[in-house]
């Protein structure tokens, strides 16, 4: 599958491996999903977002720190035709380098991930797992890479219109 990321910096391949002090100018790299899937049962199931979580923090070399947590709220089919939050499923996992969450909607067939962390982590490695576990269809991938205030090397974060997998 192609990438279909935008980044205006750099990748781990690219980035040095920060094992000392934190880079002083980087706040850190944040990736987010927001996704449609082919296959809702994967996102219905909490334990297997669960084990997805684990998964991708071994898989990019992190730690747990605490997690993963999900919190189910009952489905409610009736609240799609109100436009509301028919409920689904939360989950986080804290890292020692920041967090990974998950909100799903499975009636709707949707999923929303965040992975934050203040070194660099794979992302593609990260995105080509989450659309396997989670059965991914369409996807709106956003690539940040967070800067404390007052860092001249900074750039702009803006998002790819062509990112966007359809």
């Amino acid at each position: 599958m192609p990438s279909n990321l935008h980044s205006d910096r750099a990748t781990r391949a690219e980035a040095p491996d920060r094992a000392g002090p934190l880079n002083r100018a980087m706040a850190g790299w944040h990736l987010i999903v927001d996704a449609t899937v082919a296959d809702p049962i994967p996102i219905s199931s909490a334990d297997h977002l669960r084990d997805t979580l684990t998964e991708l923090v071994d898989l990019l070399g992190m730690q747990i720190l605490d997690g993963p947590r999900m919190t189910e709220v009952d489905l409610e089919p009736a609240r799609i035709e109100l436009d509301e939050d028919e409920g689904g499923i939360t989950g986080y996992c804290l890292i020692t380098t920041s967090h990974i969450s998950i909100h799903t909607w499975p009636l709707r067939g949707r999923f929303s991930f965040d992975a934050f962390s203040c070194r660099p982590f794979d992302r593609d490695a990260a995105l080509r797992f989450i659309r396997e576990r989670l059965s991914v269809d369409q996807e709106s991938v956003t690539w940040i890479e967070r800067h404390w205030p007052g860092d001249l090397r900074r750039s702009s974060n803006s998002v790819d219109p062509a990112a966007t997998r359809v």
